[in-house]
């Protein structure tokens, strides 16, 4: 095979932290690597550092047989290297055309002199997109597909993917991959970066685990499994959760009834218990997000009604929900600031100005425990919310809300670029919560997730609840079956359906 990249000791700091402590690692054109790591690992430096966004302290690079050290993610790119980020952001009203062209010498011809060009492209992928489509109008894994799209108009030979798939649904991810496939079989090499283990296990050749700053070991995708990555990872074993085939025994918290949002949603009825974890699923098509937003005010509803703890409510905007004790995580996670310290994030409430100083002792104490306990990797919590790795980050957003004092809790892909390890614990987390009678509705792409967590499961299709599932009677496959209207085949009976 053809080396194409060879990276030998390389160190790197951020934050006058040392994070990468002498990695080696090397990639073959038509080879996709995987690479997993907990929070926190430094796989994030080491992809700026390829990229060209990140400085090395030392150690060598080879790219192609030069010396390679990228001042600037512009020679980085000139070199053939591109990077699709963690959480990227595109231009709304960009055209498909010019958003696949915009880094490249052509990013200044109008949109009809590139359209061309697009359609050409997207037909040599083998992909249905329209290059007139304004990127705001597609859903997410369309725009995922804008990107890698874009990878191939800068003619990168190395292509980094930091976590691109973390909320897409299993079809599409599907359909990522079989692009992905493509492009290394042009001769293009892959880092493709995860925190699902059985997904990086189906598209990478091999996989390297990050661990501390090092890469600890490199294996055969086909030679290796779930478990054995995991301990890898974590070096302990995970521990074995029990679903919660039980239903919820608790008063209702929150009912819906016939719930419309325009065109998107119509006549939704469902209701969630005090301490019952609702799954909710659906394509990005379905309406499950229009929904979500409706119940938190962002889009507010065109007819039906919200009860909530008996009585009728109305939530026309965001502060409606919030004064009801509505909580929302989003998908993008944008609730704190950039300039937001690790602390001010974790806290519970917004009266710290206002603590005497045994408060704030105790206040900071509890800051303490939650980045003790979900793994936060940082050694100072006064420290900016920038300083974190992308899924630590994910962890302060997510803490900020499981510990104000919501009746309702709303989370949205709650374990997006999170780690196997502090996957368990948020989810031990939830239970605690939703024990406390909190009642908490959870929208997420991974099925075994909501079958491992929820107590009932519901499918949105075409706009419709299609299907409540008690976890006791539902597996992943029946969630599919329901997802997408036609029967999905995988060799596991279907199992056992009971209405609810």
């Amino acid at each position: 095979m053809d080396l194409l990249l060879h990276a030998d000791d390389i160190h790197a700091s951020y934050d006058q932290r040392q994070i990468l402590k002498g990695v080696g690692l090397s990639l073959y054109r038509g080879e996709i690597l995987g690479l997993i790591g907990t929070n926190g690992a430094g796989k994030t430096t080491l992809m700026g550092v390829l990229s060209g966004s990140h400085k090395h302290d030392g150690g060598r690079i080879m790219l192609a047989g030069e010396i390679y050290g990228p001042e600037t993610i512009d020679e980085a790119q000139a070199c053939g290297v591109g990077l699709i980020p963690q959480n990227f952001r595109l231009d709304p009203d960009m055209t498909v055309a010019k958003a696949i062209f915009r880094r490249t010498f052509q990013a200044d011809k109008s949109h009809l002199e590139l359209r061309a060009q697009a359609t050409e492209l997207i037909r040599d992928i083998g992909i249905s997109m329209d290059p007139d489509a304004a990127v705001g109008t597609l859903i997410r894994a369309d725009q995922t597909l804008v990107e890698v799209l874009r990878m191939v108009a800068e003619e990168a030979q190395l292509v980094i993917m930091d976590e691109v798939a973390a909320s897409l649904p299993d079809h599409d991810v599907a359909v990522l991959h079989q692009v992905l496939r493509m492009l290394v079989d042009q001769g293009r090499a892959i880092i493709y970066i995860t925190h699902r283990l059985d997904e990086v296990r189906s598209i990478a050749h091999r996989i390297a685990v990050l661990r501390d700053g090092t890469v600890h070991r490199i294996l055969e995708a086909s030679q290796t499994n779930v478990d054995e990555l995991a301990f890898l990872l974590l070096q302990q074993k995970l521990e074995s959760n029990t679903r919660p085939t039980v239903p919820a025994a608790g008063e209702e918290a929150v009912r819906v009834v016939n719930l419309s949002v325009g065109a998107n949603v119509r006549d939704v009825t469902f209701n969630v218990a005090k301490g019952e974890i609702f799954g909710l699923v659906g394509t990005h098509r379905s309406g499950i997000y229009e929904l979500l937003e409706a119940l938190v005010g962002i889009h507010p509803s065109t007819s039906g009604q919200i009860f909530l703890h008996g009585n009728p409510v109305q939530i026309l905007g965001p502060q409606d929900a919030l004064r009801l004790k509505i909580g929302y995580l989003s998908d993008t996670s944008g609730n704190l600031e950039s300039g937001t310290t690790i602390a001010d994030g974790l806290q519970p409430s917004d009266d710290a100005a206002e603590a005497n100083l045994l408060d704030e002792i105790t206040q900071l104490r509890g800051v303490i425990e939650l980045v003790r306990r979900m793994r936060i990797n940082t050694t100072n919590i006064h420290g900016t919310i920038t300083t974190l790795s992308g899924g630590d980050r994910q962890k302060v957003h997510l803490a900020k809300w499981m510990t104000t004092d919501c009746d309702v809790l709303i989370l949205s892909h709650p374990s997006r670029g999170i780690d196997i390890g502090a996957k368990e614990i948020v989810y031990q987390m939830l239970t605690e919560l939703s024990q406390t009678g909190v009642a908490i509705i959870l929208l997420s792409s991974d099925l075994s997730e909501l079958v491992s967590w929820c107590h009932r499961i519901g499918v949105m299709r075409d706009g419709e609840l299609v299907t409540i599932e008690a976890n006791a009677n539902t597996n992943e496959d029946v969630l599919v079956h329901h997802m997408l209207g036609s029967k999905f085949e995988s060799g596991v009976s279907e199992a056992r359906r009971v209405k609810i």
